[in-house]
C-alpha cells in the first residue's frame, strides 16, 4: 500500500500531524471516475498531454480502492454512476481523504445538484457535460496547485509549532535556571539573617514545612502550597533592613522602635517586588503579621482580605514560636501551643485555618520540627 501519511485520518474527518515531504515529491496526479468508457478514454487523450499523472476507473466503489493504495491530489466524478453517484463518492473522500481535491462532473440540468455538493462534499470546482479540454485541464491544475498548497501550509505550520515547543523548552529551562539561581540567592540572604538574629536561628526553616503541611490539610492546589512555604520561609527576610540597635536590642523596644521594626514586613514585600515566580510569597511577606480581627499591621487587613497563605502563617508562627526554646524561656508543650490557637480562634486566627491546623496528628508536627532544625532542611525549590 502506498504511503498515504499526507491524508491521515481517514475515519475522522479532520487531519492529524502530517510526515512532511519535499515539494517536489508531491505527485500531480488525477483520479477520473465514470461508468463511460468513451469519457475515460477521452480523459486519458485530454491529459496525456501535460505534466499530471491520470487513473481512471469505472465506479466510485472501485475508485475508493484505488485511493486505499495511491495518493491522490485530484479526485473527479461523474454525478450519474451507478452505485455510489458522484456526490456519494465523494463525500467518502472528504471523510477519507480530506486534503484530496474534489471536483464533480455534471449534466446540463443538475445545477441544483452541483450546488448540493458545494455544500455537502466541499467541492472545488464542478463542470457541465459536456466539458472542454483546455477547461478541464485548467480545472485540474488549478487543484493540483490547490492540492500542494495545502500541504505547504499544513508543512509550515507543523513546523512552527516544533519550533513553539523548542521555544518553550528553552524558555522553561531558563526560568528553571532563574528560579534556582534566585533560590540560592535567598537561600544566603536567610543564612545571613540567621547570623544577625540567632534568637530565631532555623524559625524560618521550620514556619516554612510547617506552613506547606497546613495548607495541604486545607486542599490548596500544590502551586499554592509551594507558594505558601516559599513565603513562610522569606516572611523575615525584610529585616535585613531593620537596624542592628533595633534588630538585637537585648531590652524592650520602644514605641519609636517598634514603628521601625514592624517595617520590616513593607522591606521584605519590597525586596521581593521584581521577582515575579514570588508573587504570592511576597504577599504573605506583608501580611504575615496581619490578624483575623483587622488589630494586624502594617496595613489593619482583615479575615479574607488577608493573603490565605498568611493566614495559615499566622497559626503557624504562634505555634512553632510557643514550642521552641528562647532565651528567655524553654519551649512550652504543643498541647499549651494548641489550646492557645483555639482560644484565639476568630481574633488573632481565621477560623477555617485553626481547625485544619487542629486535624494535624501531633506525631506529624513533631517529626517536622526535628527534619527542619537540622541541615537535612533541602531549603527553597
Amino acid at each position: 500500500m502506498a504511503d498515504r501519511s499526507l491524508n491521515e485520518p481517514r475515519d475522522g474527518g479532520t487531519t492529524g500531524d502530517v510526515v512532511s515531504a519535499p515539494d517536489a515529491d508531491i505527485p500531480r496526479s488525477v483520479l477520473y471516475v465514470d461508468d463511460d468508457q468513451l469519457v475515460l478514454r477521452a480523459v486519458r487523450r485530454t491529459i496525456a498531454a501535460t505534466t499530471m499523472k491520470i487513473s481512471v476507473a469505472e465506479s466510485g466503489e472501485a475508485g475508493l480502492r484505488m485511493l486505499e493504495e495511491n495518493l491522490y491530489s485530484v479526485v473527479v466524478a461523474d454525478y450519474r454512476m451507478p452505485g455510489l453517484s458522484g456526490i456519494e463518492f465523494l463525500e467518502k473522500v472528504r471523510a477519507g481523504w480530506p486534503d484530496t481535491v474534489r471536483v464533480l462532473i455534471t449534466g446540463q440540468g443538475d445545477f441544483d445538484v452541483a450546488l448540493e455538493g458545494i455544500n455537502r462534499v466541499g467541492l472545488f470546482r464542478f463542470l457541465t457535460k459536456p466539458w472542454s479540454p483546455a477547461d478541464l485541464v485548467a480545472t485540474l491544475e488549478q487543484g493540483c496547485r490547490q492540492f500542494e498548497l495545502v500541504l505547504s501550509n499544513r508543512r509550515l505550520t507543523n513546523l512552527l509549532e516544533l519550533k513553539n515547543v523548542e521555544l518553550t523548552r528553552v524558555n522553561e529551562v531558563l526560568e528553571s535556571e532563574v528560579q534556582r539561581r534566585t533560590s540560592d540567592l535567598l537561600g544566603g540572604l536567610l543564612n545571613a539573617l540567621d547570623l544577625r538574629d540567632t534568637e530565631t536561628q532555623w524559625h524560618s526553616r521550620r514556619v516554612a514545612l510547617y506552613a506547606r503541611r497546613l495548607a495541604r490539610q486545607l486542599d490548596l492546589a500544590l502551586a499554592e502550597q509551594l507558594d505558601v512555604e516559599r513565603g513562610a520561609l522569606l516572611h523575615d527576610i525584610g529585616k535585613i533592613g531593620v537596624s542592628d540597635s533595633i534588630l538585637l536590642k537585648p531590652g524592650k523596644l520602644t514605641d519609636e522602635e517598634w514603628v521601625e521594626m514592624r517595617r520590616h514586613t513593607i522591606y521584605g514585600y519590597n525586596m521581593l517586588k521584581s521577582i515575579d515566580f514570588l508573587g504570592n510569597a511576597r504577599l504573605l511577606v506583608r501580611n504575615h503579621h496581619e490578624r483575623h480581627d483587622g488589630a494586624g499591621y502594617p496595613d489593619g487587613s482583615r479575615a479574607e482580605d488577608i493573603y490565605v497563605g498568611a493566614r495559615i502563617f499566622a497559626v503557624i508562627d504562634t505555634y512553632d514560636a510557643m514550642t521552641s526554646d528562647r532565651p528567655y524561656r524553654k519551649a512550652l508543650p504543643a498541647a499549651t501551643a494548641r489550646e492557645e490557637i483555639l482560644r484565639q480562634r476568630g481574633a488573632q486566627f481565621h477560623p477555617q485555618c485553626v481547625d485544619a491546623f487542629l486535624d494535624i496528628p501531633q506525631p506529624e508536627l513533631n517529626e517536622i520540627h526535628k527534619t527542619a532544625s537540622t541541615d537535612e532542611f533541602a531549603g527553597l525549590d
